[in-house]
């Protein structure tokens, strides 16, 4: 997986997740935004937002000048999701998830607008997402579940991404309206893809991923 990061546009950097100055860099990231900002998250003690689900999943970090600005973490299917747990309330009652290696959990993506401002963090979100999509191409993953605010998610449908509603939008911890979508890679027009590839620089293996899809569709 490393063969296809970092990519980079415009100062931000998205990378792999695979050392302990990075896990720490991310974890009080996290921290900022989900424990001290938004309160969805207990405080803890030494700073760091972590969990049982780092333990197997992946996290890809947005770095600019070395800081964590951004983060997201996916999950494959074969592992525990946040919805069968924590946000199991948002299903319908009696409604299942699907499982397996086909399917994942998106959770944990954020990005810091206070450092970036409102042009960056769209920019940081759209690098998050073609993040998302290149690690589904790599794990073999088509399907990705989805907890997201109801605003969020209309402007996800207005970008072209093939997604679903699933159960319905209740209030989570800290009040926030929140619903549950899945986003089938499959469906994704080559439009969309070249648009959040467009002005990136990444390694050749991923240039050659984003060409393959090209071709193939």
């Amino acid at each position: 997986m490393k063969v296809f990061f970092p990519f980079s546009q415009g100062g931000l950097e998205l990378a792999w997740v695979d050392d302990d100055r990075m896990r720490e860099g991310l974890w009080a990231f996290r921290h900022k935004i989900f424990c001290e900002q938004l309160c969805w998250v207990p405080l803890c003690e030494d700073g760091f937002d972590r969990d049982e689900y780092d333990g197997f999943s992946d996290n890809l970090v947005l770095l600019r000048d070395g800081r964590v600005v951004g983060a997201i973490r996916l999950t494959i299917g074969e592992h525990p999701f946040m919805l069968e747990s924590e946000f199991a309330r948002l299903l319908a009652s009696g409604e299942r998830i699907c499982k397996g290696k086909e399917y994942s959990e998106i959770t944990r993506l954020a990005v810091d607008r206070e450092v970036l401002g409102a042009r960056d963090s769209i920019k940081a979100a759209r690098l998050l997402y073609l993040g998302a999509w290149v690690w589904s191409q790599m794990r073999n993953v088509r399907w990705m579940y989805f907890v997201v605010e109801p605003v969020f998610y209309r402007r996800l449908v207005m970008m072209g991404f093939p997604i679903v509603p699933v159960g319905v939008p209740r209030p989570l911890d800290g009040g926030v309206m929140s619903m549950t979508g899945l986003l089938d890679w499959q469906q994704a027009r080559m439009e969309l893809i070249r648009s959040l590839a467009h002005g990136v620089s990444a390694p050749s293996a991923c240039q050659a991923l984003w060409h393959e899809y090209d071709y193939s569709h």
